[in-house]
C-alpha cells in the first residue's frame, strides 16, 4: 500500500535559454516593480496635502494617475515573482 500517488506526468526538464529568460525578465519586473511603489511614495511625501484633501478638493485626476501606477507597480512586481518562481530546471504542469 503506497501512501504517495504516483503523479500523472514525468517532469520535462527546461531549456537553459528558458530558465535565462524568466529569470531576467523576473528580476527586471520584480525591480520596476519596487522602482515604482518607491517613486510613489516619494511623489506622497512630497504632496503638501493628503489623500482627504485631495478628494475633498476633487483631485480625482492626480487620485486616478497615483492609482494607475500604483497598480502598475503591483502587478509588475507579480508577474516578476511568478517568472522568477518557473526560472526552475524543471517544469512540474
Amino acid at each position: 500500500m503506497s501512501k504517495r500517488k504516483a503523479s500523472a506526468s514525468k517532469p520535462q526538464r527546461r531549456p537553459r535559454g528558458e530558465i535565462d529568460r524568466n529569470y531576467f525578465y523576473g528580476d527586471v519586473l520584480i525591480k520596476t516593480g519596487v522602482a515604482v511603489g518607491v517613486a510613489l511614495g516619494l511623489i506622497a511625501l512630497y504632496t503638501p496635502f493628503t489623500l482627504m484633501g485631495a478628494i475633498n478638493d476633487g483631485m480625482y485626476d492626480y487620485l486616478a494617475v497615483m492609482g494607475t501606477f500604483g497598480v502598475i507597480g503591483i502587478v509588475a512586481f507579480f508577474a516578476g515573482r511568478h517568472l522568477r518562481r518557473e526560472a526552475t530546471h524543471w517544469d512540474f504542469d
